[in-house]
């Protein structure tokens, strides 16, 4: 490598995101919160729910720490067990929340910064869709719940004056072939550290031209976000049919705040 500087549904959060989640017939906003402020300061932000549905909406919220693993998927654990936790921090009034068909509803979430508050901490607030149904049988009296939406909030806190650092290549590997669902491609994989104290979003963009040809192969950008000193390898796949010579060359975007950076790898295909 060389560097050259009924159903469950769960809303997944990627890095590009809307201002807004949506479900069906309702949206929350915003997708993701970050508070600042000083140590033993109290800050708030308003969360708009928009139910545009025929019908009353009803939410539970339970609050989770997550981390990202090596490949960058999200891994949930109970509320302030994780040492990043801000879990107990958050407060939201009351434990329900009901929307009524066409209505809008702001609710306030609250957090609270400890006097001691001095790295950046996350968790996640999930709303529960409830939803009421009678019973199948008439002699039944009670009445069930069903499970119908699940959407997920990021929460961060980002003190002042943390060390923003870089996002930076550590590898740059050919995986070869790799099979999934029946369907076979070639495969790179590029591994990324975020030497820096605050949360980053990044494009990572692969450029790859036949050395003997010119020909330019058009892959996709993948985006990522990162939590501090995290690692984490991202897979690109690739035609499989792909045969000579080529010069791989991966672009890490991270904003206009940062350097952007660039690797580049030679990847020899034969038939």
């Amino acid at each position: 490598m060389k560097l050259l500087s009924i159903v469950l549904f769960i809303i997944s959060l990627a890095f590009i995101l809307p201002s807004a989640v949506k479900g069906q017939g309702f949206s929350i906003s915003p997708s993701r919160v970050f508070f600042t402020g000083n140590p033993g300061e109290t800050v708030t932000q308003d969360l708009i729910f928009a139910n545009t549905s025929s019908k009353k909406l009803s939410f539970v919220t339970k609050m989770q720490d997550w981390e990202r693993d090596s490949i960058g998927n999200k891994v949930y654990y109970d509320g302030n067990t994780q040492p990043g936790s801000n879990t107990k921090w958050l407060s939201i009034p009351g434990n329900e929340i009901t929307i009524e068909s066409g209505e809008t509803k702001q609710v306030i979430l609250t957090m609270v910064i400890p006097p001691d508050a001095n790295k950046l901490s996350h968790s996640m607030i999930f709303f529960t869709q409830r939803q009421e149904q009678q019973p199948l049988k008439p002699a039944k009296a009670s009445i069930g719940i069903n499970i119908i939406m699940e959407v997920g909030i990021q929460v961060y806190y980002t003190p002042k004056g943390l060390n923003a650092g870089d996002l930076e290549f550590k590898a740059f590997e050919d995986r070869g072939i790799v099979e999934t669902a029946g369907v076979k491609n070639r495969r790179v994989a590029i591994k990324i550290h975020n030497n820096g104290e605050v949360n980053k979003d990044a494009w990572v963009r692969l450029e790859l031209t036949n050395k003997e040809t010119g020909e330019e192969v058009k892959i996709e950008p993948t985006t990522i976000a990162m939590l501090p000193d995290a690692t984490q390898w991202v897979t690109i796949n690739l035609p499989a049919t792909l045969k000579g010579k080529y010069l791989a060359i991966a672009m890490l975007d991270a904003g206009s705040f940062y350097d952007l950076k660039v690797a580049e790898k030679e990847l020899i295909y034969r038939p």
